[in-house]
């Protein structure tokens, strides 16, 4: 008998157990203006290092504290959190399939009217506010996907 009294209440502890730990993403998704895999705009620098490891290598962004970090498919940048991702590896992609690799027109096709396009040798660039995409001139197909809160492309 204590031990079906038991049971109930140890259930209930795993759950909230369960309820409480940290979530962790396992899957390749692009989402606009949030994350690129498991890795989030906002997220901790110290959390970035230690779910990716050591980066292959660390460039200092030209007049600002923060810093690329570049790892395997990401580029990631960052002061004390994460503010832009960008993905040049085939399997990120947005839930619609736009992926590194992918034909431009496709790309269109799946996200729609962007805000502003920018052609920027050997680039093209859409935009679409929270999410863009580039384009190689030269083949037609998406050079890799980046994500932050506000992309700054169409301001002039």
């Amino acid at each position: 008998m204590k031990a079906a009294c038991l049971t109930p209440a140890l259930l209930a502890f795993l759950t909230a157990a369960c309820a409480t730990a940290p979530l962790t993403r396992n899957d390749d998704l692009v989402i606009p203006g949030e994350r690129i895999g498991e890795v989030e705009i906002g997220m901790p620098l110290s959390v970035l290092m230690s779910l990716k490891g050591t980066p292959i290598s660390t460039v200092p962004i030209s007049g600002t504290e923060a810093t690329t970090y570049t790892f395997e498919g990401l580029t990631v940048a960052a002061h004390d959190t994460v503010y832009w991702i960008i993905a040049n590896d085939p399997k990120f992609h947005t839930p619609g399939g736009v992926a590194p690799g992918v034909e431009q027109i496709f790309a269109r096709a799946s996200l729609g009217e962007p805000r502003c396009v920018v052609t920027r040798e050997p680039v093209t660039i859409y935009d679409y506010g929270n999410l863009y995409f580039d384009v190689d001139n030269a083949t037609g197909k998406v050079r890799q996907v980046g994500v932050q809160k506000k992309t700054q492309t169409c301001q002039k």
